[in-house]
């Protein structure tokens, strides 16, 4: 719904956290098409993502931009969600890295790390920590760049983007969670 509303090749990064259960995994074909729009020539899509579901996410984005990368967020401490089907603990989850044509930036190290125990839900219920955002985005932007999340939740990316002298778009369908961001701004 945004994507007119934002100019074209005007955004330098999204930074992304969308919801991971398969009734929502049409958004991302929907992502990587506003990414294609949106982002400069060079720009960098990062979308977080469960493991559950990751080859079906990256066949729905590939069509559309062009995958990079995957980095590894680690999320340390008692943050592991249980994964009953597959019986698995995990304290990662994918960051995809997409590009919008070819990446000629600066070498990227590909682990980012929220500090320990730094999950923060007091915002939306799939809320992220502060620290491992502000990793995201001091590894692929500077100041003064765009940072676009279309999937806003508690808005903790807009946040750390404004600390970090960043330029910030957000949107989110629930209403509440625009609010909540704007009170938190």
């Amino acid at each position: 719904d945004i994507a007119d509303r934002i100019k074209p090749e005007s955004v330098d990064v999204i930074i992304t956290d969308p919801p991971y259960s398969k009734e929502y995994l049409s958004l991302y074909e929907t992502l990587a098409k506003l990414a294609d729009r949106v982002l400069k020539p060079g720009g960098s899509l990062l979308v977080m993502t469960g493991q559950y579901y990751l080859p079906e996410v990256i066949k729905l984005i590939i069509p559309h931009i062009n995958y990079h990368w995957t980095l590894s967020y680690l999320t340390p401490g008692g943050q592991s969600p249980q994964i009953w089907p597959r019986r698995v603990n995990t304290f990662w989850k994918p960051v995809l890295w997409f590009v919008k044509g070819k990446y000629t930036g600066k070498w990227i190290g590909d682990v980012a790390k929220s500090a320990v125990n730094d999950n923060d839900k007091r915002f939306h219920k799939w809320g992220q920590s502060e620290s491992g955002i502000a990793e995201l985005i001091e590894k692929f932007s500077e100041p003064g760049d765009v940072i676009l999340d279309p999937f806003l939740g508690g808005g903790t990316t807009a946040v750390v983007a404004l600390r970090l002298g960043r330029k910030f778009i957000g949107a989110d369908i629930d209403k509440k969670a625009i609010n909540t961001t704007e009170v938190r701004v």
